[in-house]
């Protein structure tokens, strides 16, 4: 079963539903085959420091976290067919559709909240 959390940063909804990927087949396939994502949803990848785009059909926006939440990097509008490199001390990247880490402000040292969702 598949959870989901809603990610909150600077008192603005990042995303209402962000599914988490954190088990090693959930953390590979990713995005990847999926047509699109719904506008408000994110992907969680953990324990993750580095992403690749391939098998994907759209770009996405990548944030890699540290342990603590808080914005290590930021890759806006990552095209299909790309390799990030790894973030040192990244614990977590959460993938966004593109375009949304600029629309809400995003940057470095901004700390990300997460919440259960039942």
């Amino acid at each position: 079963m598949k959870k989901y959390v809603r990610i909150t940063c600077n008192s603005k909804v990042v995303a209402e539903n962000c599914e988490v990927a954190n088990n090693v087949f959930s953390r590979f396939m990713g995005l990847m085959f999926r047509k699109s994502m719904p506008q408000g949803n994110a992907l969680l990848l953990e324990p993750c420091n580095e992403i690749h785009t391939f098998n994907m059909k759209f770009s996405i926006d990548v944030v890699t976290l540290y342990k603590n939440n808080e914005i290590a990097e930021i890759f806006d509008s990552v095209p299909k067919g790309k390799v990030k490199p790894a973030v040192k001390g990244g614990a977590k990247v959460i993938e966004l559709n593109a375009g949304e880490a600029k629309r809400l402000g995003l940057k470095r040292g901004d700390v990300f909240e997460f919440e259960k969702i039942d």
